[in-house]
């Protein structure tokens, strides 16, 4: 562990008793000040920053530990599918807005990724059983949530990303999954596509219902008929996804456009593709829901559903720190739709 800076004076470190005397203020309005309490003057405020920051003054965290029960460090459970080929660029972005959340807090962020739903489970047993944390951020929710159900068994403070079908209210921060696979559904439906694939992963997660809903709403409307047989879940990896779309594409009446969940499975599903002759290649289309706006830097155009995961990991974290503060629940449940942003399609090797 870091030593803690010094006061140049002295070999003691600096304290608000340290602060107060430089100053000739009292104790109570160095604290104040610090906490960022508005009763105490922007003037009088900046200078005790200032001498605080020359002083080399930093935070006692184990007396604030004492005093408040607190531990000022969260921790985020993240769903992680198991033998990646390579890093998961959407969670990388979540990663960073969960840090960056807490930027500006006495809050930290620890994160803990998970392949499974028991490895879930016990990490966030042992989470609460251990006290180290004053709230955690779970993302993948499934509609009876047994975290959920723990979490608030426990009294414990969370935020979920996604949200749960239990009748207890709890903060979430959501995407309009369905809206968005109801947009991508009807935009391949509008350059001419009747065959659609939908690639999401295993049904438990909420989210995959909600995606489904929106694929079969934009059929019905667009008078093409639901084919359960182009509907495949499965755990999200480049090489899975590139498998089962290969299996789609071996067949005679193979699927001419794809609904895929994320950049990974979009990035198996074009593998798959371009093992075809490239006229054929060609006249397929895909509309991938997009965290990151990599779609920018295809060669395959692939229109996409956005919205910012830097931006989603950012609000799970400051919801988490206002849930820990006390906030009421019902100022911590947002749900936000992504946008369409339409890439021109072209057969393999045109220019534009």
């Amino acid at each position: 562990m870091a030593a803690i800076p010094l006061d140049p004076r002295s070999s003691r470190p600096a304290t608000l008793k340290t602060i107060a005397e430089t100053l000739g203020l009292s104790i109570s309005t160095v604290s104040r000040a610090l906490q960022g309490d508005a009763s105490v003057t922007e003037r009088t405020r900046a200078k005790i920053l200032a001498t605080a920051e020359q002083l080399g003054y930093r935070r006692d965290f184990r007396g604030v530990n004492l005093r408040t029960g607190k531990t000022f460090t969260l921790c985020a459970v993240l769903g992680a599918p198991p033998s990646q080929e390579f890093g998961d660029p959407a969670a990388m972005h979540l990663i960073q807005g969960l840090i960056a959340g807490v930027e500006g807090t006495d809050f930290k962020m620890v994160m803990r990724p998970v392949e499974t739903s028991d490895q879930r489970f016990e990490a966030v047993k042992e989470a609460v059983s251990n006290g180290r944390f004053d709230g955690i951020v779970l993302d993948h929710s499934e509609p009876q949530d047994r975290c959920v159900l723990y979490l608030l068994e426990k009294k414990v403070k969370f935020v979920t990303f996604g949200r749960t079908e239990l009748f207890s209210e709890h903060p979430y921060f959501d995407i309009d999954n369905e809206h968005a696979a109801y947009e991508a559904t009807r935009h391949l439906i509008a350059h001419g596509h009747r065959r659609i694939a939908l690639i999401d992963p295993p049904a438990r997660f909420l989210f995959t219902r909600q995606r489904l809903r929106g694929y079969q709403r934009a059929l019905e409307e667009g008078g093409v008929g639901f084919d359960p047989a182009l509907v495949a879940e499965l755990s999200i990896g480049a090489r899975r996804v590139r498998e089962r779309v290969g299996l789609f594409l071996a067949t005679t009446d193979r699927p001419t456009g794809f609904v895929t969940s994320n950049e990974v499975a979009t990035m198996g599903a074009i593998a798959a593709a371009r093992a075809l002759p490239a006229k054929e290649s060609g006249a397929i289309q895909f509309v991938s829901r997009d965290g990151t706006n990599m779609f920018d830097y295809f060669d395959t155009p692939v229109s996409s559903c956005y919205y910012p995961l830097l931006d989603a990991g950012e609000y799970l974290a400051a919801s988490l720190v206002k849930a820990v503060e006390g906030a009421e629940v019902e100022t911590l449940q947002t749900i936000e739709r992504t946008q369409l942003i339409e890439r021109p399609h072209r057969t393999r090797g045109e220019t534009i």
